[in-house]
């Protein structure tokens, strides 16, 4: 079974201004500190022809049901990493992969694209348990923390655009 995440978000600014922000580790850092990471570590890279790539590993409590607590324990490692294209045009994307200690994994896409004023993020994902029976509830549960995610991620790259 998969689950799908269509998430959508707003910043402030240019495409240069919100792809240097979202690859700012200082940055990401922050957006970890401020969703609940116990620890973070992050890793940015200059790659191949203008790409830049992004190892964030964090440490979260893991605060969930006892039937996904038994198959993560009391803490969740998500390792995601980032691929972000160079700039073309009006536009620029990101591949992803996200993995959790536990039976599950993201995948997807993040595009950026110009909106007035504003650069518009798009956020296209498909989560994936292996595990029999529950998999299907615990991919819902990732894809409503993803939700909240995007939603803190998005209040705190306004007002880190804003300084």
């Amino acid at each position: 079974m998969t689950t799908t995440l269509d998430g959508h978000q707003s910043f402030p600014g240019s495409i240069d201004q919100v792809r240097a922000m979202l690859t700012d580790p200082g940055y990401v850092r922050t957006r970890a500190e401020q969703t609940g990471s116990i620890s973070c570590e992050v890793t940015v890279t200059e790659g191949a022809g203008g790409t830049t790539e992004i190892t964030t590993v964090r440490v979260l409590t893991a605060d969930l049901p006892s039937f996904a607590s038994a198959l993560v324990g009391s803490n969740l490692e998500v390792t995601e990493q980032q691929t972000w294209a160079p700039i073309a045009g009006d536009s620029c994307t990101a591949k992803f992969e996200v993995s959790f200690s536990g039976p599950l994994a993201a995948t997807g896409v993040i595009t950026l694209t110009k909106a007035g004023a504003q650069v518009a993020s798009h956020t296209a994902a498909t989560i994936k348990s292996t595990v029999p029976f529950v998999g299907g509830k615990l991919e819902q549960m990732v894809q409503e923390q993803l939700i909240r995610y995007l939603e803190k991620d998005e209040e705190l790259g306004r007002d880190w655009l804003s300084r």
